[in-house]
């Protein structure tokens, strides 16, 4: 699919109510593979590789605004009625960048997986990235937190179609700087407070990265909002417990869309 200096690898499957899988930063859409697999027979499911990742070609995009209108283009160019948007990570914020600017859009709901609203810690938000604050997000910009993303890895068979899809197209992380930083520094609670479809917050009770208190503070500012939290799993949720998340997407899916 072709967008303004780049061109996106989109993959969809099956037909019916519309699906957007939308990667979290330096992620690939096989990481969705399972849900593909599962939501296909029933639903269109839609994944892609953002601009300078994975299949895609260009430049990986400085800020969340392009990542928006890249997702924008994949919703106009596949005539995309009423989707519901799912992010993972940083892809929960390209759909609040793409809402942001696109308030009146149509759509099914929104599922955010293991991302609180806003990254930056500080006197009054005590629910961003774990030790992430003005004073060391430099720090964090240069030297990844160390450590394991999941809890004990991804699904055997999630993992095989990530790692191949990996090795094929590493992502070379000082290139995506200037988008993590633009990732950092943003804050989404206002668009999440106001948004009027619902939207369901899937947290992770192990998550190396996130406390799980956002989500109680979310559904107290929207009564469109819910949290839920699953156990067993570290950040990538929909990766290491597939079954349990499915259902959780699947019983949204059958309230709201």
């Amino acid at each position: 699919m072709l967008v303004p200096d780049a061109s996106l690898a989109v993959e969809v499957a099956g037909s019916g109510r519309p699906l957007v899988f939308v990667n979290g930063f330096g992620s690939y859409k096989e990481i969705w593979c399972d849900q593909v697999k599962s939501f296909s027979r029933r639903y269109q499911t839609v994944c892609f590789d953002a601009r300078g990742q994975g299949e895609s070609t260009g430049v990986v995009a400085s800020d969340l605004a392009m990542q928006a209108a890249d997702l924008d283009q994949v919703l106009v160019q596949l005539y995309l009625q009423r989707p519901v948007l799912i992010g993972h990570s940083m892809g929960a914020s390209v759909i609040w960048a793409w809402r942001q600017a696109h308030p009146d859009a149509s759509i099914g709901g929104i599922v955010v997986v293991d991302q609180s609203p806003k990254m930056m810690n500080d006197a009054t938000w005590h629910y961003g990235f774990v030790d992430l604050t003005k004073e060391t997000a430099e720090m964090q910009l240069t030297s990844p937190r160390p450590g394991h993303e999941t809890l004990r890895g991804m699904a055997p068979q999630v993992m095989a179609q990530f790692l191949r899809a990996e090795s094929r197209h590493p992502f070379d992380r000082p290139t995506g700087n200037a988008l993590l930083k633009n990732h950092f520094d943003a804050d989404w609670r206002h668009v999440v407070i106001k948004e009027p479809e619902p939207v369901l917050y899937v947290c992770a009770a192990q998550s190396p990265y996130f406390p799980i208190d956002y989500g109680p503070w979310l559904e107290q500012q929207n009564n469109q909002l819910r949290a839920v939290v699953l156990q067993n799993c570290g950040h990538d949720i929909m990766a290491e417990v597939p079954e349990a998340f499915d259902q959780t997407l699947r019983h949204f899916l059958m309230q709201h869309a």
